[in-house]
């Protein structure tokens, strides 16, 4: 798709790509870490205006060639499946890392791959039971997160369904589940806040330890009007954590689907 008259879109995409960099370049360690904190950009417009195809261009092709992993992952309209489109853009964020990269020859020092040097980390600090949580919502990153060879425990949701007033207010606030081959049916069953608190950390500690050895990373998750609670909730918790690196989410979502 040929994109006309969205050059000021486009820079202020890529500005936030210099951003990353720029931060990345800060010397001391602690100070890196938090001023890398996540940020969320959202793209609107009603539909077939080209919202995606500009993230694309402004974000996707200056990525790869800065050496950024960009992933994404696009709600549907007619089949809903809590934290899909989240999930589909960690499945390729873990797929990059672990194929990918290393196909690339992206060796650190000493030789390990990223992959390796990130599964390590994982598995020392994560207990087993967060990783097996993180397994069953983000079953896509089992290979990263060391559990590929584990037999699947039985899914126990930590979701709720979604929420026209949650959408409104994060599409304010800001300037499902199934592997890559085959869907998984989930209930949606409302679980309590000290579950769902548990699993917003340990997403927010996987994305800080996989964002803490890449230069950086962008997730786009497209069609943010037809998500749900559990993704724009999950979604605010990573934005306002703080100390996750070199991290940008970009998010795109049709107006006029959107409550007002």
């Amino acid at each position: 798709m040929q994109i006309h008259g969205r050059d000021d879109d486009i820079k202020l995409l890529r500005s936030k790509l210099r951003d990353l960099a720029e931060k990345k370049d800060v010397g001391d360690e602690e100070y890196v870490a938090k001023s890398r904190a996540g940020e969320m950009v959202l793209v609107s417009g009603t539909s077939g205006t080209g919202k995606s195809a500009l993230i694309h261009k402004g974000l996707g092709n200056p990525a790869a060639k800065s050496g950024y992993i960009f992933a994404s992952g696009k709600f549907e309209d007619k089949f809903h499946r809590p934290l899909s489109a989240f999930s589909d853009a960690m499945t390729r964020l873990a797929k990059f890392i672990t194929v990918d990269h290393n196909k690339m020859g992206k060796l650190s020092s000493g030789g390990q791959s990223i992959a390796t040097l990130i599964r390590n980390k994982i598995q020392n600090e994560f207990e087993v039971e967060d990783a097996k949580q993180l397994r069953r919502v983000l079953p896509g990153c089992a290979e990263l997160l060391g559990l590929g060879s584990r037999r699947r425990s039985k899914f126990s949701s930590f979701l709720c369904p979604s929420s026209h007033a949650a959408k409104e207010a994060l599409f304010r606030s800001a300037p499902q589940l199934g592997s890559a081959k085959r869907r998984l049916q989930v209930s949606l069953a409302l679980a309590g806040k000290e579950s769902i608190a548990k699993m917003h950390y340990a997403v927010r500690r996987l994305l800080k330890i996989i964002c803490s050895h890449l230069k950086g990373v962008v997730l786009f998750i497209d069609d943010l009007q037809w998500s749900d609670t559990a993704t724009l909730d999950l979604l605010k918790s990573i934005v306002l954590d703080g100390e996750i690196p070199s991290l940008l989410i970009v998010g795109a979502y049709r107006e006029d689907e959107v409550p007002e």
